[in-house]
């Protein structure tokens, strides 16, 4: 079935084939000459939109601007899609005149000329305040305005937005609504988002300080478990299976030392650059990192011994300025994130170990700093914590482990 084709059918007739529809989408866009990334992100705005009218609508309704109109009027503000598929409205707007405009529906008015109505308004208004007061990333900034839209619109539906009309009542009976249809660390998440939310209505100067303390926390049972952590057996057992004779063993075992020296974050090794490194100072410089800050960290002898070693043995010729490069197709280009994490899952599996991501390397880390006598600050510190809270979840006792090293009560035979 040809672009042609669609477009001309689509006046007319539903959708027959959701593959066949996107996959004429994505030549329309290409024809147009819309990147790989653009086109992309249109064709997960355009699937979320064509699973919707698959779901509600009767086979014989049109796609036309009036269901693109309901789609982001009314679905939008309250989807609890698992994949929505679509983060910015303004890329959801573009996406979607291309799909009209490919169907043939060009001529009308053009969705994203339309004035946004008070909610979208006071949500573009809040990921500003995300953006430039929060410094959030857009991943982050979604998931807020996403569950503030949602609030906004259980609360006031099409009435004009009263701010003065969010009271503890209404904020616990909405949190306690939706905990019907999420999991308890959803529900924690949706809880923090309406609290960011409020602290944007105080800051403008729309909402009173106690209103955000009257949200119900729900329980966070994960605060209960212990870290785990590797052993200094098991650490030793680790780091020996990586094979430095060859140029990728070079660079996964180097990857692994930033993990186990300094509690690194598998992206932060990945996103790490050459110009990052003062070797002058033995310090490093982290600018792509959870806070969105720039990290000074010292570089501790064994990491910088694997660093040098991979640097002039092992990286290949490449004008890439990352630290980590691909040693096969694309050669010299820097690595993603599941590099680091394939790396490290493949040194457990040859170490025997129970494990397969990075993550236990960081609590590692925090567990042997504190074996050491570091403070919970100090942690907090190397680890980059915002919180000093974050780090108190290591000082929990494993008693699985403590009853190995139990004295017996006074009185009673071993």
């Amino acid at each position: 079935m040809t672009e042609q084709t669609v477009g001309h059918q689509s006046k007319h007739d539903p959708i027959e084939t959701i593959p066949e529809f996107i996959d004429a989408f994505d030549r329309h866009l290409e024809m147009r000459g819309y990147r790989s990334s653009a086109r992309q992100a249109y064709l997960k705005v355009v699937k979320h939109f064509i699973y919707w009218h698959k779901a509600r609508s009767p086979a014989e309704e049109k796609i036309n601007i009036e269901t693109v109109r309901i789609f982001l009027g009314e679905h939008l503000p309250v989807c609890r899609c698992s994949k929505p598929g679509y983060k910015e409205i303004k890329t959801v707007r573009a996406a979607l005149n291309q799909m009209l405009l490919m169907r043939g529906d060009a001529s009308g008015p053009r969705i994203n000329d339309e004035v946004p109505s008070e909610i979208e308004a006071a949500i573009g208004h809040f990921d500003e305040y995300l953006r430039n007061v929060c410094g959030l990333s857009e991943a982050t900034r979604w998931y807020h305005c996403r569950h503030a839209r949602v609030f906004l619109s259980w609360l006031f539906g099409d009435h004009p937005l009263v701010f003065a009309r969010i009271t503890p009542q209404n904020l616990c009976r909405f949190v306690t609504t939706v905990a019907i249809d999420y999991c308890p660390g959803s529900i924690g998440v949706i809880v923090y988002s309406l609290r960011t939310f409020l602290k944007f209505l105080q800051f403008t100067g729309h909402a009173t300080p106690s209103v955000a303390a009257m949200i119900p926390r729900p329980p966070n049972w994960s605060a209960t478990h212990v870290p785990q952590a590797l052993n200094r057996e098991e650490l030793r057992l680790f780091l020996s299976v990586f094979d430095c004779t060859t140029a990728i063993g070079k660079r996964d075992y180097a990857m692994a030392r930033c993990l186990t020296d300094l509690g690194l974050r598998g992206y932060e090794v990945a996103n790490m650059q050459l110009n990052a490194i003062d070797w002058h100072n033995g310090e490093l410089h982290l600018t792509k990192t959870k806070s969105r800050r720039e990290d000074v960290l010292p570089i501790p002898g064994p990491m910088a011994k694997a660093l040098i070693t991979y640097l002039r043995y092992g990286r290949p010729a490449t004008e890439s300025r990352a630290v980590f490069v691909h040693h096969r197709a694309p050669t010299g280009q820097a690595v993603q994130t599941t590099t680091v994490r394939g790396a490290i899952r493949r040194a457990f599996s040859r170490a025997g170990l129970p494990w397969s991501g990075p993550h236990i390397l960081r609590n590692t880390v925090a567990t042997r700093l504190l074996e050491g006598g570091a403070s919970l600050k100090e942690i907090a510190d190397v680890l980059r914590h915002h919180s000093i809270d974050t780090a108190k979840s290591y000082t929990k006792v494993d008693l699985s482990h403590l009853v190995h090293v139990a004295l017996p009560w006074p009185g009673r035979s071993s």
